[in-house]
């Protein structure tokens, strides 16, 4: 079934975030509002939440890149977007952002098949064997290594750079009035905008909707 409203984003308003006709919205979605997103949403939430985690003060042990690989797992979307959502091609399209981009590199689909899928669906980073030999991993905030395993501040510097060249891309496209990239970008935002009903919920959810209270 269509999508009719969506919650979108709008850039340098009274209120940032709006319920919107779907097509209405296709129609004023420009650069300079990708762009906004990307410096004020993302960016700005990268910036902050990392330094909060850097910072020593009781971070988690693995909370950056649980953080870092979801921001990521999004830019992917915003970048390649509807070819990109569907699970089974989902990890296809975050790599070859990363590659893009030199995330990681040049490990990129090993980095993230290891670790983000390891953190996501279940509680620690995957074991990977190269011929006889299986590679241990680590983690550190504070050091690099010479072996198999990330360090967050690079990660870090890594994703940053990576939002500012996208930036860099969708102002170079405003001035040669192409669209490619534009369109991908609000393809993202009105998929992640629907507003879900009850019919949207998988079985597991519906039978718990009648528990939510709306003020």
């Amino acid at each position: 079934m269509p999508i009719n409203k969506i919650v979108g984003y709008f850039a340098n308003a009274n209120q940032t975030w709006k319920v919107v006709n779907v097509n209405d919205y296709r129609r004023i979605f420009n650069h300079d509002t990708a762009i906004s997103y990307l410096e004020h949403e993302i960016y700005e939430s990268v910036d902050r939440e990392m330094a909060q985690i850097l910072s020593g003060t009781n971070a988690g042990f693995y909370a950056g890149l649980r953080f870092l690989f979801a921001e990521l797992t999004f830019l992917a979307h915003l970048y390649h977007g509807k070819k990109s959502y569907f699970p089974k091609r989902e990890s296809y399209y975050v790599t070859k952002y990363m590659r893009r981009f030199k995330i990681l590199h040049p490990e990129c689909g090993i980095f993230y098949e290891v670790f983000r899928h390891g953190l996501m669906h279940s509680h620690h980073p995957k074991w990977l064997k190269k011929g006889n030999k299986m590679a241990g991993w680590y983690i550190s905030n504070t050091a690099k290594l010479n072996s198999f395993g990330i360090f967050v501040p690079d990660f870090t510097k890594d994703v940053k750079s990576a939002i500012k060249q996208f930036i860099s891309e969708l102002q170079t496209e405003k001035t040669t009035h192409k669209k490619t990239r534009l369109i991908h970008f609000c393809n993202a935002i009105v998929h992640v905008g629907k507003i879900m009903t009850k019919k949207d919920l998988g079985n597991y959810a519906k039978r718990d909707f009648r528990f939510v209270t709306i003020a």
